[in-house]
Parts: C-alpha cells; structure tokens; sequence
C-alpha cells in the first residue's frame, strides 16, 4: 500500500508514511449484566444535558427509514466523496516524489502543512453555512462553484507543476512555491469538503445519517486511489515498460500535467451535471434548516466550543493520534529512502483496496448505532501497539484499526452534529480530527533529522551534523553512516507518549466524580455505618490503585442489620461494579453490583429493600425531575414493596409475646427496677 494512501485515519487528506485512541484499557474484566432494562439512560445533571454527548432517541425499527429509499443519494455523496479524493491523492503523491529527489526531511515537513487547510477550515465554515443563495441551494450555492475553481486551478497546474518539481532543465525542486501552490489547491478542497458534509445532514434521513461516513470513507479511499496510487503507477517509466508496454520508453504513460488536465476536465463537466440534475432536499428539517446570520453562526460556534463535553472530545482527539505520529509520516519515506522505488510502495496498496472499501461497510453497520465511538476506543489500543510492531505487521492489519477509528469518529460527529449549522457542527468536530493527526505528522517529520547522529566513516575529525559537514565528509572520501536513526527514537517515544497521556487520562477519569451512569470496577475494602469504602481499580498500576472513595449505596437508608448483612456477605477485596450517580461531600452516591456466577449479578441497593434492611429515601445527586430518577426510584420501591409484602426485616410483624414484652418494658416501674439492679450490681 502506498505510505500515503494509508494516512487516511479521520483526517480527510493522506500523508506520505501515514499508517495510521482508548483511554479504558480498564476494563480486565468483563462487566456484570446491566442492572438497568435498556442500559445507560440519558444524562442528567447541568453538565450532562449539554446536546453532544446525550445519546439520540432511538425509533422503533419499523420506523426507520430504509437505506434502499435513499440510495440515490448515498451514491450521490458517494460520487462527490470520490471527487474529494482526487485532489488529496494528488497532494499525497508530492511528498513520494520529493523523496525520491532527496529532499530533507525539514522540507517534507514544510509540505506537510499543505494538507492543513482541513484542520483550519473552521475558520470559514459559519460563512458557508450562512451565506448562500435560497433558490439555487444551500450547499451548491458553494459546491458547485468551489468544484468549478478545483477543476480551473488543476487545469492551470497542469501547465506550472513540472518547473515547479524541478523536471525542466534539471532544476531543483520549488518545495515552497509547491507547498504555496498544493495548500491553495487543497483549501478549496477542504472548502468543497465543508459544502458536501452540511449537504449529508439534509440529504439522508436523520436515522439513516450515519452512512453519510461510510460514503465518505468509501468515496475518498477511492478517489485517492485514483489520484494517488494509480497516478503513480501509470507515471512511473519502470511499472509502465514491465507491465504495460511491448517497447519501453523514457516516460510513463502520463505525466502529472496529463493527468492534472484530465481531471480538470472531469471536475468541470461533472459539476455542471449536478449543478442542474440534483436539486437540494428543503423538506427534511424545514423548521431548522433557516438562514443564520455569520455573526449568529460564529457566537453559537464559540457556545459549541465553550461546552465542556466538547472541549473533552477536543482534548481527546488532538493528543490520540501522538503515539501514531511516527509511524504514520515517515515510515513510507524511511522506504524510499532506503531504495524502495515510490511506485511499488503505491502499488502495495492494491490488494488493499478490497480492505478499505469492505471494512467501513461492514463498521457502519456498528457505527450508524447509539454508541459509535465505541468501535474508536477498541481500535486504538491495537492500533498503538502496531505502531511499535510495524515492521511485521506493516501493511495489512494496522488497516483495520485504522478505519475502525476513522469510520467511528466520523458516523459519531455526524450522529451529534445539528443540521441547523450543520457544516459548522460537524465541520468543528471533523477539524478537531484532522488537527489532531496534522500536528503530530508535522512535527514528527521535522525532528527525523535532529534526532539522527551520524557519523563520517573512513575520515577522522570530521562530523556530519550539519549538511554542510556531510557534503564535506563526501568530498574528502568518506561516507555518512547513521548510528542513531532519529525514526526509531520518535517510534517509540511517541507511544511512550502516548501511553502516559492514556493513564493520565485514566486517573483524571477516576478523580472525577461529575461521571454520571458510567460502571467502574473496584474492590471492597471495608463495611461502614453508610455503606461500603472501595478502592477504584481501572487498571494494575499502584498509582490509581490508591484512589479510594467512601461509597454510599444511593437511595438506600441502611440499617445496623443491614450492616451486619454487609459484613456477613461481602469479602475484604471483592471485585465489586459501582455506578456514579452523585456526590456528597467526599462519599459517593452510587449503585453497586456484585457478580454472582458466570452470567448473572445482584444489584445491592435493591438487595437490602428487599430484604427489608434499609428504607428507600432521597437519591442524591439526580435532579429530582429527570427521567432517570424516577426511573431508579420507582425499581427502589418495587423492591421495597416486595419485603413489605412478605413482612421481612424492618417491616416484619412483631408476635403477641414480643409486644406484650416492649409493652411492659416500657412501664416507668420496670424501668426503675432495671435501673436499681444495675447499681445494686455496680455496688456488690
């Protein structure tokens, strides 16, 4: 697979050696079956209300639309995702070729902020979602006319880009005259980007939103085939003469110029086609989808960053992909520099292509639920770990991960994303996305150099520090040798990195106690007169295996016997799941459950109810008008009811003989004979 193609991940664009989180590798054991019918409900608390993370009504299935209705239109945002494609894949083509030119890495680094104009199109997404013209159409009033610019832009390239590589006259390359040239090509691609992502909102149902990122992965996987490794094959002299041609020749079948001419072509002629056969969809939120104001579209963008669930996501995303950096932007020009022609490293990729079209297939059928990032967590672990395996595993599974992270983050950002600003919405989240692969990429390439030593071999007292002293070693008739390859270091320092920031994610995420609805696994370290004291065990480390809380069972007034219950039926440092509800002071509110057996457990808050050893009260922490409080209170009460019923614990009827005694144990003349024999007794 070409280094580039591979760099997809969640960012919109490839990268050269791009082969591209999760914060619970907590989870030793598998949690107890859910206390609750439905699982997790919805958030509750100020914090929790804020619209990003709650989770959607969920129809009933007959009412979900069928993909089948809206196929036409997935195939449409199919088509425009591949178009997207073409210019990324032509960008990632630029670093391949500048390789096998021996730039230096500091140069590639300089080209890698080409593919930034997607981490910065937020700046002008809220002017394409407010701006446009009402009959023409929302989204093509910029669609249409960004994709007409892409197609004259690559049509004026075709006649600039070979001065501009160095093929004329034996010239170096312009890296910064390309990077200035490719970074404008690119923002109007993240421009069109912005376009069709705020179309996807309008254009599939809402239930049926979540292929809108299977479209995209699918699309432009495609189009950056196209763009990338098949331009690349078709370009090289050597894949052509072996596989294509009878009499070799100098060149390849194209050229970048021919191929940058060809699609200028396309891009023209297909944007006219949907230009004046697709008509945008102004029924599916007609409430919602109104004009905003720029000004209005930019204050609502500040109140979406200002929400901490979001500024979470954010912190998040920008530091998942550290431990990835490494790996991902140089590994394919670590390649070509040891000799591995750049059109072979491209052609790896065609066995893949099956991979990635199938595979984000078969993830939506996960990520178009409830929970997508869920498919994100899983992958990462795996995908850290490839990253230090990445010589064995080089280029098949690493793949997996890869769209199992990309796939996810993207069906989550358009399940949360509101079509009122839609490009705006999910264009914010999706640049979060790709900032958090670009910085690291770019930092990445700039530190290869710094970090390799090399020494000059076969001349003494020279050095090859500098450029300047490697040309001078050369001169002098001895050679660079690399003694400490600056890729190897940044390999594993960035998973180093990346797992300390994972942990510390970890024990952030066990001090917080604003979790509302979240399982955690601990064990019991004492019984109190309020419940239980445990000791939070995310993960075997002795740094987060000291955190311990006081837990209080919630809703749940405990009595001396249901104490000693306590005692008698719960060991010292038995696993134990507790779920957050609140907090008071320093003891949690929580819901505990004990497993019993292999596929059963035991909710101990509805286990002393029903043994008649503790009365239902207040559950703090909830709001007493939320869904989820008098949801748990009501499951409190039907426990209650069941010891009322059958007369157990507090609630059992006392007999004749044990009234009659608490009867005359109270009369005024026992008590005092009571009191007189215990001094009489104190006396003798």
């Amino acid at each position: 697979m070409s280094p580039a193609i591979s760099s997809k991940d969640n960012s919109r664009h490839r990268r050269p050696g791009n082969y591209q989180n999760a914060l619970d590798g907590m989870q030793s054991k598998s949690a107890p079956l859910d206390f609750y019918e439905d699982g997790p409900v919805d958030a509750v608390g100020k914090d929790d209300r804020e619209a990003l993370l709650q989770e959607p009504h969920i129809q009933p299935v007959e009412a979900l639309q069928n993909y089948r209705a809206e196929f036409g239109n997935i195939l449409l945002l199919l088509f425009l995702y591949v178009l997207q494609g073409i210019p990324l894949g032509l960008a990632g083509s630029i670093p391949l070729i500048l390789q096998s030119k021996n730039v230096s890495y500091k140069d590639q680094a300089f080209f890698s902020f080409v593919f930034w104009p997607f981490s910065l199109k937020l700046l002008w997404a809220p002017l394409v979602d407010a701006v446009y013209f009402r009959n023409f159409g929302r989204r093509k009033s910029w669609l249409v006319p960004t994709q007409y610019i892409i197609g004259l832009f690559m049509m004026y390239l075709s006649v600039r880009v070979d001065s501009l590589l160095g093929e004329v006259d034996g010239q170096s390359p312009d890296v910064v005259a390309l990077t200035v040239t490719f970074f404008l090509f690119e923002f109007l691609a993240a421009t069109q980007d912005i376009a069709v992502d705020g179309w996807a909102l309008t254009m599939l149902s809402r239930e049926n939103v979540g292929y809108a990122s299977t479209c995209n992965s699918v699309g432009q996987t495609a189009g950056y085939f196209l763009g990338n490794v098949l331009f690349l094959a078709l370009e090289s002299p050597s894949f052509c003469n072996k596989y294509l041609r009878f009499q070799p020749q100098a060149k390849g079948i194209v050229t970048l110029s021919d191929f940058l001419f060809f699609w200028s072509a396309v891009f023209l002629i297909t944007t006219t086609l949907v230009a004046l056969l697709k008509k945008e969809n102004k029924t599916v939120t007609p409430s919602k989808e109104e004009t905003k104001g720029i000004m209005d579209t930019y204050k609502l963008l500040f109140s979406i960053i200002k929400m901490p669930a979001v500024l979470t996501f954010c912190a998040l995303i920008l530091t998942a992909k550290v431990g990835f950096s490494a790996a991902d932007a140089v590994t394919g020009l670590k390649l070509i520099e040891e000799g591995v022609p750049k059109e072979h490293l491209a052609l790896l990729a065609v066995p893949m292509v099956p991979l990635q079209i199938i595979l984000p297939l078969i993830i939506s059928k996960y990520t178009a639920g409830p929970k997508p990032l869920n498919t994100f967590y899983k992958a990462m672990p795996f995908r850290l770990l490839f990253g230090l395996e990445f010589a064995l595993l080089f280029w098949w599974t690493p793949r997996v991960t890869v769209y199992s992270m990309y796939v996810a983050i993207m069906a989550f950002n358009a399940k949360v994303s509101d079509p009122l600003i839609g490009g705006t919405y999910m264009t914010l989240l999706n640049t979060v996305s790709n900032l958090g692969g670009n910085w690291p990429a770019t930092v990445a390439l700039w530190l290869v150099d710094p970090l390799t030593v090399k020494q000059c071999v076969g001349i003494q007292g020279h050095s090859c520090g500098t450029s300047a002293a490697a040309e001078l070693c050369s001169k002098e008739g001895g050679s660079c040798a690399i003694t400490l390859d600056g890729y190897y270091v940044e390999s594993i320092t960035c998973v180093n990195i990346s797992t300390g920031l994972a942990i510390a994610g970890v024990i952030v995420l066990a001090k917080s106690i604003k979790l509302k609805n979240v399982k955690l696994r601990g064990q019991l370290r004492q019984i109190t007169e309020q419940g239980l004291e445990i000791e939070h065990v995310p993960i075997t480390l002795p740094i987060i295996s000291s955190l311990q809380k006081r837990c209080k069972l919630a809703g749940v007034e405990l009595t001396s016997d249901g104490v000693i219950w306590l005692k008698e039926e719960m060991k010292p440092s038995q696993m134990i799941w507790f779920q957050l509800l609140g907090r008071k002071e320093s003891a949690l509110d929580c819901f505990v459950i004990v497993n019993k057996g292999r596929f059963s457990s035991i909710c101990l808050n509805e286990e002393i109810l029903r043994r008649g050893l503790g009365k239902t009260v207040r559950i703090e922490g909830l709001a007493h008008e939320s869904r989820i409080y008098w949801k748990l209170h009501k499951r409190l009460l039907q426990a209650e009811m069941k010891a009322v019923k059958k007369r157990k614990g507090i609630w059992k009827e006392e007999t004749f003989i044990e009234k009659l005694k608490e009867h005359i144990s109270n009369y005024k003349f026992i008590q005092k004979l009571k009191q007189f024999a215990i001094w009489l007794r104190i006396r003798l």
